[in-house]
């Protein structure tokens, strides 16, 4: 299952750079770039495919926000037990006494 929502996530992103590229700001944006009046501008109407444009950036960052807060619900409560083998042998307690007898070797103090 996690597999399809990161599929599903990946798209979404891809989506949603399209559709902030597609819009015209300042300089025109990507459809300028790409036909100008024969682009999105044809098929939508003059103001048209701003909106449109707009409402599917919107609805794409909410979907993109929701996505990842699903994924990470998912992928945390799957992360509650140690998987790798550093964090499995820190969870381990130390033995009081080493197998010999001897104590446990202290580093040397360096003091100032």
């Amino acid at each position: 299952m996690i597999y399809i929502l990161v599929i599903i996530h990946v798209l979404v992103a891809i989506g949603l750079v399209i559709s902030i590229l597609l819009q015209s700001g300042r300089g025109g944006g990507l459809a300028a770039g790409l036909g100008g009046s024969f682009g999105a501008s044809a098929v939508f109407g003059g103001r048209g495919a701003g909106d449109f444009l707009a409402k599917v950036t919107a609805g794409l960052g909410i979907a993109f926000v929701v996505l990842t807060i699903l994924i990470n619900t998912i992928t945390s409560r799957s992360a509650a037990r140690p998987t790798s083998i550093i964090q499995q042998e820190a969870g381990k307690t130390m033995p009081a006494e080493s197998p010999s007898g001897m104590p446990p070797a202290t580093p040397p103090f360096e003091g100032e």
